[in-house]
């Protein structure tokens, strides 16, 4: 049996290559949150996207060991995708709102991924965590072990 991936602790290189890749992802993360403002009703759509760039984004950043960013970001996808079944323009510019606290957040803290992170950040992953919860929650987790479950009463 192989070690797990996050077992292996990456190189310098990895990790500046990886932090790149991040970045590219925030950009088009930030491009994406520009196009919604354009047309908050019309472009609603483009919430999907946003998600999917949160969702590499966490991926990415579990990979890397950078807790910090994956929680961000997982805050972020969640939050998009109440953002793209909102039916009242005034929940979709307070989701674009928090979604722009968040990507200037995971912005900052890929690039300055080596530094500690403060009571600001706690701050902001409050307020992520109240606005989900005021749009009715985070969608419901798998975990590990009912994962293995279904697959075992698949077969």
């Amino acid at each position: 049996m192989s070690a797990p991936i996050s077992a292996k602790k990456p190189t310098q290189s990895e990790i500046d290559g990886f932090v790149r890749e991040l970045e590219e992802f925030a950009f088009k993360a930030e491009q994406t949150l520009k196009k919604i403002e354009e047309d908050l009703e019309g472009n609603r759509g483009l919430f999907s996207h946003f998600s999917e760039s949160m969702f590499t984004i966490r991926g990415t950043a579990v990979q890397l060991g950078f807790p910090q960013i994956a929680e961000i970001a997982e805050l972020g996808e969640e939050l998009a995708l109440k953002g793209q079944s909102a039916t009242q323009r005034a929940h979709i510019r307070r989701c674009v709102a928090a979604l722009w606290d968040a990507q200037t957040t995971v912005k900052y803290l890929i690039v300055h991924h080596d530094r500690e992170t403060g009571d600001e950040q706690q701050i902001l992953m409050n307020r992520l965590q109240a606005m989900l919860s005021a749009f009715g929650g985070a969608r419901p987790k798998v975990d590990q072990d009912e994962i293995e479950a279904l697959l075992r009463n698949r077969n």
